[in-house]
C-alpha cells in the first residue's frame, strides 16, 4: 500500500502559536508569573524573559525612529516608573526597557499607550518595527522624503490580521538614495528611493531588494524590482509578506526567514510569487521593472550620515546626542525631549546606530543646544566614525549573549580616541555582537566583533571572531578569534597599518578590499 503524507511538520513553536495570540497581562499581573506558552505568546506584544530571573523587557516600536516630544516624555516617565530609570535604543530604531516585572507589564502598556506609542509587534514572528534613513525628511542626497512609505508600510501591515502568524520574524526598511543609510541590504525587504526619467518627467519610485539578514548565516539582499511606482510600495510589501508568509519552515526555526526562502526558491520564482500575490489583491503590475532600469543620476556621498552637524533641504540643522552603549536614564531623554520642544521641530529621532537626533535647529542655535545636550552627560560629536562604537546590550540584559560587550567597548574606546587616529576618525565604524543573532550588525562594520568562548586547557575565556571590511552591501571577512583582552591592541594594529595603507580618503573597508585582508591579518599576527 502507498501511503499519502498530507500534513506538514510543524515545530512546538508553530503549535502554541496555533493555539491563540490572545493574553490577558492582567491576569498574568495577578498571578505573577508567566507560563511557557504565555512567554511565547508575549512577544507578539513586545515583551521577552531577560537574563536576570523575574524580569522582562519590553520593546517600543518607533516607526522610521521618529517619536514626538510628547512621546518621549511618556517614554521617560514609564522607564523612571518601571525600568529602573534606564532605557535603550536599539539597532532598529525602537526603544527597550528593562527590569521590569510581570505585575507591572498592563501599566506599561496602558501607560505608553496613551500618547499612541506601543510594544505590539515590537517581537514576535510579524513585521518588526519598519525603519528608514536617520535624515530622511531633509538629508540633501535624497531622493524624495522616505518616512511617509516607512510608517505607512508599518500601519498597515501591522494591522493586517493574516499577516499575524509569520515564520519568524519580517524586517522592512525604507532608504532615501543608493547609499543605504537604512541599511537595506540586510533586511527581508529594502526599498531604496529611485528617479525614473518618464516621458520628460521624473518618477519617483523604488528598488526593492529581498532576502537580506544576519544571524549565524549571513545574506545580502537581492533585487526583487529595479524600479516600483511609488504607489505600489506598500503593496509589494504586503505580498513579499505573503510570499514569506506561505513558503517559509515552519519546522525549523533556524531556516525559517525570508532569506532561506530566497536561497532555496529562487529570486526569478519569489518575482512570480510576489506578481501572482499582487494580482490576487488586484495591484497592477504593468509598470513594474524587474530588471534593466538603472538611475541616471546617483550622485550620493559614500557615507553621508559621516557629515557632522548636517544642514537640510529646509535649511535647518540636525543636532546628534551621542547615547554610549545605546543607554540612556529617563531624564536625560526628558531633557531632549524638552530641547527639541525649545529649539527644533518638537520630535526626538533614533538612529539605527543608538543615538538620538534633536532636527530643526536654527543654525544660530546649534552651539547652544548642542551645549545644553553635554550638560546632561551626553556627548555631541564623533557620530558614524571610530568613537560611534554599536554593541549590542551583551550579558547585561540578553540571555543568549556570550559576551560582556559593554566591556569590551571600555576597552575599546581608548584605543580609537587617540589623537593619532584623528585622520581616519570617519573612514571606519565598529560594531560589537554578543552572539552569531547579530543584534549589532557586525559584518557590516569596518571593523565586527562577534562574541563567542575561546578554548583553553582548562575551560573556555570569553573571546571574538573579529570581521574586516564590511559595508551596508558587503559582507566583512573574517580576520581571526581573539581573547577578549587582546581585541584592543588587534584594533591598534588594524588602525595603524590603515594609516599607512590608505588612499586618499578611502574607507577602511574599501582599503580591505583593495589590498585583501591578508595584508591587515599579516600585521595582526606578526
Amino acid at each position: 500500500m502507498q501511503w499519502k503524507l498530507e500534513f506538514q511538520r510543524r515545530s512546538e513553536d508553530e503549535e502554541i502559536k496555533e493555539a491563540g495570540l490572545v493574553l490577558d497581562f492582567d491576569e498574568m499581573a495577578r498571578k505573577g508569573v508567566m507560563s511557557k506558552e504565555e512567554k511565547n505568546i508575549s512577544k507578539w506584544y513586545g515583551i521577552y524573559s531577560s537574563r536576570q530571573p523575574g524580569n522582562h523587557m519590553a520593546r517600543i516600536v518607533v516607526p522610521g525612529g521618529v517619536l514626538t516630544s510628547t512621546q518621549a516624555r511618556t517614554i521617560a516617565r514609564v522607564a523612571e516608573r518601571h525600568a529602573m530609570g534606564r532605557l535603550n535604543v536599539t539597532t532598529r530604531t525602537s526603544i527597550q526597557l528593562h527590569w521590569l516585572k510581570v505585575g507591572s507589564l498592563p501599566d506599561v502598556m496602558r501607560e505608553l499607550a496613551a500618547e499612541g506609542t506601543t510594544t505590539k509587534h515590537g517581537c514576535g514572528d510579524v513585521t518588526r518595527n519598519v525603519t528608514a534613513c536617520p535624515l530622511a525628511e531633509s538629508c540633501r542626497h535624497r531622493r524624495f522624503n522616505v518616512l511617509p512609505y516607512a510608517q505607512r508600510t508599518a500601519k498597515q501591515l501591522g494591522e493586517a490580521g493574516d499577516l499575524d502568524n509569520l515564520p519568524r520574524k519580517f524586517k522592512v526598511t525604507y532608504s532615501g538614495c543608493a547609499a543605504g543609510c537604512a541599511q537595506p541590504y540586510i533586511n527581508c525587504v529594502g526599498a531604496i528611493a529611485v528617479l525614473r526619467e518618464e516621458g520628460g518627467d521624473r518618477r519617483q519610485g523604488f528598488k526593492v531588494v529581498i532576502g537580506g539578514g544576519m544571524g549565524a548565516t549571513p545574506y545580502i539582499a537581492q533585487e526583487l524590482f529595479a524600479f516600483v511606482p511609488e504607489e505600489r510600495m506598500i503593496a509589494i510589501a504586503r505580498a513579499i509578506a505573503l510570499l514569506f508568509r506561505d513558503n517559509g519552515d515552519r519546522f525549523n526555526r533556524s531556516k525559517a526567514r525570508l532569506k532561506v526562502v530566497v536561497e532555496r526558491l529562487g529570486i526569478d520564482r519569489c518575482r512570480e510569487i510576489v506578481l501572482a500575490n499582487l494580482a490576487a489583491e488586484g495591484v497592477p503590475t504593468e509598470e513594474l521593472i524587474a530588471v534593466g532600469f538603472a538611475e541616471r543620476d546617483q550622485a550620493y556621498p559614500e557615507r553621508p550620515l559621516a557629515e557632522e552637524d548636517p544642514i537640510g533641504t529646509d535649511d535647518r540643522v540636525t543636532v546628534r546626542a551621542m547615547i554610549p552603549k545605546g543607554e540612556m536614564g529617563h531624564a536625560q531623554l526628558r531633557r531632549l525631549a524638552e530641547l527639541s520642544e525649545i529649539y527644533g521641530d518638537q520630535r526626538v529621532r533614533t538612529t539605527n546606530r543608538q543615538n538620538v537626533e534633536l532636527s530643526g535647529i536654527e543654525p544660530a542655535k546649534v552651539a547652544e543646544v548642542k551645549a545644553e545636550i553635554r550638560k546632561i552627560g551626553l556627548p555631541t560629536a564623533g557620530f558614524y566614525g571610530l568613537r560611534d562604537i554599536v554593541p549590542c546590550v551583551g550579558t547585561t540584559y540578553c540571555p543568549k549573549a556570550v559576551s560582556t560587550t559593554r566591556e569590551l567597548y571600555d576597552l575599546l574606546l581608548p584605543v580609537v580616541s587617540q589623537p593619532r587616529y584623528a585622520s581616519i576618525e570617519k573612514q571606519a565604524v565598529i560594531n560589537i555582537t554578543g552572539c552569531p543573532n547579530s543584534c549589532s550588525p557586525y559584518r557590516i562594520a569596518d571593523i565586527g566583533f562577534r562574541g563567542m568562548r575561546i578554548r583553553e586547557e582548562l575551560g573556555s575565556v570569553e573571546g571574538y571572531e573579529v570581521t574586516l571590511g564590511g559595508t551596508p552591501e558587503r559582507l566583512g571577512g573574517v580576520l581571526g578569534e581573539f581573547k577578549r583582552d587582546d581585541c584592543p591592541k588587534v584594533v591598534a594594529t588594524v588602525l595603524d597599518a590603515f594609516l599607512e595603507l590608505r588612499a586618499s580618503e578611502e574607507s577602511l573597508a574599501d582599503c580591505v578590499r583593495r589590498v585583501g585582508i591578508e595584508r591587515f591579518r599579516r600585521e595582526v599576527f606578526a
